[in-house]
């Protein structure tokens, strides 16, 4: 049974990482979390530089500490008087990845903004949140959107692999009270070799129909192996050749304020690489995203 009891969130004091901690108070609610730290990492390389170049004493990286402490401890206080959940602080110097690996790796769920405090640079060079997800093994939550309530509308990714089973379970638990859309996009075995060699509309739209059933009966059995109650469960089950698109397209008719996915999905490339389903919609879903193992 999955329990999140404990949640790192980790700011480099943009407003999205501020929608980050924001959020994991409000999950914290939800979920009964016994504890939840807020960590921000001062760049190692950037005070060495500073010290070396600058000339400054080392006192300074004393001071940085002390600055960056007073304004979590400032966000903190903010956040506990809106959502009524106590933050922990917790102040670093190192490498910002390695550090966030290492720190989350005691904690249940690790949230992060989707853009940090350059989004330029973000977008030049590839995100800390990216490559936080392809090195860790902890569930992340990326977050798009100011926090005010709790998530009333989740859509799941689908592809009926063990990692959907696991996604499902975590939009069940973080939201328990949302609406949960399990959302499977297929497309008929070889429909694109068939439409290139030439096979008729009609030859092609029965593949369709016959993996529709398919699809139907394996949604089915889904829901049931995954043990959880369907009360609140929406089948969403359409054709689409391109999954990530047709995922934002769905997001964006639903409402959803979440969509949850698995890191991976069934094919051996996604398996080895972060899945491109997951990255698609790291990049483009308009709402918050959680990516689970």
């Amino acid at each position: 049974m999955i329990r999140i009891q404990s949640i790192l969130a980790a700011t480099d004091f943009s407003a999205d990482a501020q929608y980050a901690a924001e959020r994991a108070a409000i999950i914290s609610a939800a979920t009964g979390a016994s504890q939840g730290v807020i960590l921000h990492v001062l760049k190692s390389s950037w005070l060495d530089n500073l010290k070396h170049f600058a000339n400054l004493p080392v006192e300074v990286e004393q001071s940085m500490v002390t600055n960056a402490s007073r304004s979590l401890n400032q966000l903190i206080a903010k956040i506990q008087e809106q959502a009524g959940f106590a933050f922990e602080p917790r102040v670093c110097v190192g490498n910002v990845l390695d550090t966030i690996l290492k720190v989350s790796e005691d904690f249940d769920l690790l949230a992060l903004g989707a853009h940090g405090e350059n989004p330029l640079r973000d977008f030049a060079l590839g995100t800390t949140t990216e490559r936080l997800i392809r090195q860790s093994r902890k569930p992340m939550l990326v977050v798009r959107r100011e926090a005010k309530t709790a998530y009333r509308c989740v859509l799941v990714a689908v592809d009926f692999s063990p990692h959907s089973l696991t996604a499902f379970a975590y939009g069940n638990v973080i939201a328990p009270q949302s609406e949960i859309y399990l959302t499977h996009i297929f497309e008929a075995p070889f429909e694109g070799k068939m439409r290139y060699a030439g096979v008729t509309d009609e030859i092609i739209q029965k593949y369709r129909i016959h993996a529709r059933h398919e699809a139907e009966a394996e949604m089915k059995g889904f829901i049931e192996t995954s043990g959880i109650d369907s009360r609140n469960v929406c089948r969403m089950i359409e054709h689409g050749r391109h999954v990530p698109a047709k995922l934002r397209d769905k997001v964006l008719e639903i409402g959803a304020d979440l969509v949850v996915v698995g890191k991976h999905g069934k094919s051996l490339t996604e398996q080895l690489l972060l899945g491109s389903v997951t990255l698609h919609l790291l990049t483009e879903c308009p709402c918050d995203v959680l990516v689970v193992q």
